[in-house]
Formats: C-alpha cells, structure tokens, sequence
C-alpha cells in the first residue's frame, strides 16, 4: 500500500465520527483535538489532519496543529505548498473575511473539474463549522492551496 493510499484508508475510516454534547464536542473529536493541545470545543478540521497523517505514517511531514494557517507555514518552510491538487495531499481554502486559511482537508479524486474529499469538522452541504467527518465534492479557487507533503517525505 502507498503512503497516500494509507493516509486515505484511515481517513475514510473515520467517516462514522460525528460530534456529540455540542459544537466541537465529542469523545472522538476531543481526542483529535488533544492530540495536537487543543481544548474541548475549538474547530478541529486541521486537528483531524494531523491525527490521520501522524497515525498513518511513520514519517508525517507536517506539524501536529490544530491550525490551517500552521499547516500552510509549515509547507511553505518545507517547500511542499502548491497550487494545483494532486490526489492525497492536503487542501487548504482560504477565508477571504478571515485573511488567512480556516478549513482543510485530504483529497482522494478528481471528477471532472472537482475533488472527492476527506474532511473533519464538516457537513455534507461543505459547511466549515460542521458536525462530523465527511466525504465530499469540492470545487477549489485560486486562492486555496495544496500541501503535497509526499515530496516531503521522498516515497
């Protein structure tokens, strides 16, 4: 198995995750969220990420964050921030009212002129602020950015 079939595998495994007892809450989105020192309660999409990314490989590139800004810097440090999707790397879209990067997730296909995605802290409608993990259909802007962390880690 690839190294982006195994990140994908464990993502997708997650699908069932659903947030409980209110916004940013859960057993299993807690535990996402300790994983990179976050608190109960605060957006967890980049923690899901990092949580996917560090279990399914030995050599995960990328920070353990619960931030997508933190997962851009890190990228463009390591030269691995581009432009253009490729399946497995990461998405980053940016929020133009926030001025920086505020949801990611992984990419698992293209079809067509969009991306079938792997996403935490989403709903099936592609709401930032969601209630679970999801896989979605995703149209991208020029803004929004790619993290092609397997140039990273040389497999």
């Amino acid at each position: 198995m690839t190294s982006p079939e195994s990140v994908l595998l464990l993502a997708r495994s997650q699908l069932w995750v659903r947030e409980q007892g209110g916004d940013n809450r859960g057993q299993v989105v807690e535990h996402f969220l300790a994983t990179v020192g976050l608190a109960p309660g605060q957006p967890w999409c980049a923690a899901f990420v990092s949580w996917v990314g560090q279990n399914a490989l030995a050599r995960w590139p990328l920070p353990m964050t619960g931030s997508c800004q933190a997962l851009f810097l890190a990228a463009t440090r390591l030269n691995i921030a581009r432009k253009w999707p490729t399946p497995g790397a990461v998405f980053l879209l940016w929020k133009p009212s926030l001025n920086r990067f505020a949801h990611t997730g992984l990419l698992v296909s293209q079809q067509a002129n969009s991306w079938v995605t792997v996403e935490g802290n989403t709903n099936p409608a592609g709401g930032r602020e969601g209630y679970g993990v999801f896989e979605r259909t995703r149209t991208f802007a020029a803004e929004d950015r790619f993290i092609h962390w397997l140039d990273a880690i040389g497999a």
